[in-house]
């Protein structure tokens, strides 16, 4: 009789587990096909540039310095197959942009467009590496600063 009773109380255990298994198992796939994944992100990397400090040059002296970070999206297999890291031609474009261009009021950021300065820097960039592989070009830091805020040593 004991036995007996043994064997119903593994069974009854052994048949929850399995159905509690089984019901949590098809709820994880249901939820899971309801929500669905968000398919721009996957294998989409997000890469920082380094700082870049970039002197500006008004009228023979330095008026100050732009110092920029960049983040940008680019393909994860473009990014493994590519030699030269999109990096390297981003802060390139970046301070030849900065560096040359005199029409930009460093005095008053608020006129500058970002938009278009990162839509041009994108294409660009994308030009020089010959392929479409910079996705999205963001900001992280852009701030001018005045060469009496500098201090040496």
């Amino acid at each position: 009789m004991i036995a007996r009773l043994l064997v119903a109380g593994l069974w009854l255990c052994a048949t929850v587990f399995v159905s509690s298994h089984l019901v949590a198992d098809w709820r994880a796939k249901r939820a899971a096909d309801v929500t669905g994944e968000p398919t721009y992100f996957q294998g989409v990397s997000y890469e920082k540039t380094r700082a870049l400090s970039v002197p500006i040059l008004r009228d023979g002296r330095i008026a100050g310095y732009v110092v920029a970070q960049f983040v940008y999206t680019v393909d994860t297999d473009d990014l493994r197959r590519l030699r030269v890291p999109p990096e390297s031609f981003i802060l390139d474009e970046t301070f030849q942009r900065l560096f040359a261009d005199e029409t930009i009021d460093f005095a008053d950021l608020r006129a500058f467009d970002m938009r278009g300065f990162l839509t041009g820097l994108t294409e660009a960039v994308n030009a020089r590496i010959g392929e479409a592989v910079v996705r999205e070009l963001m900001v992280e830091e852009f701030n001018f600063v005045d060469p009496a805020q500098v201090r040496a040593g």
